[in-house]
């Protein structure tokens, strides 16, 4: 099993279920894989965002890279170069914008481009009820 820890900022829209992807520097997993899901690993305040664990749906090599350029993003064979394509890509990933997420990329990997993985995830859909599947969290529990 796998496990991604994600910054303060991105664990309310993980949490949620809005935010179902992540970009990483290597392949962290496989299709099929179980992924954990947590904020503030390795220290006190760690805590898991979901009760239960997604499953890794796709892993896709990406290229980020400036926002003037032509096609900004590369998605494996796919590049992602319309204004809407661009936006509606960075907002999967909690951004704002791709200019924000760029910004973001280039001050934590000191770099112009990122070439890293793109890991999608979902919920398997069983029977059970109590549990809201769309984001894996146990309905009936106080929050």
């Amino acid at each position: 099993m796998v496990a991604f820890n994600f910054m303060a900022e991105f664990a309310e829209p993980v949490e949620r279920g809005k935010k179902r992807q992540s970009i990483r520097q290597t392949q962290r997993c496989r299709v099929g894989d179980k992924i954990q899901l947590y904020t503030g690993q390795r220290t006190k305040h760690c805590r898991k965002l979901s009760v239960i664990d997604p499953v890794c749906t796709e892993v896709t090599p990406i290229i980020l890279g400036n926002p003037e350029l032509t096609i900004p993003i590369r998605l494996g064979e796919l590049e992602l170069s319309s204004e809407q394509q661009i936006t509606a890509f960075a907002k999967a990933d909690g951004f704002t914008s791709y200019r924000d997420m760029y910004v973001f990329f280039r001050l934590r990997y000191r770099a112009t481009s990122f070439v890293g993985f793109l890991h999608k995830w979902d919920w398997l859909q069983p029977t059970s009820v109590g549990i809201d599947w769309a984001i894996g969290r146990d309905v009936g529990a106080a929050s």
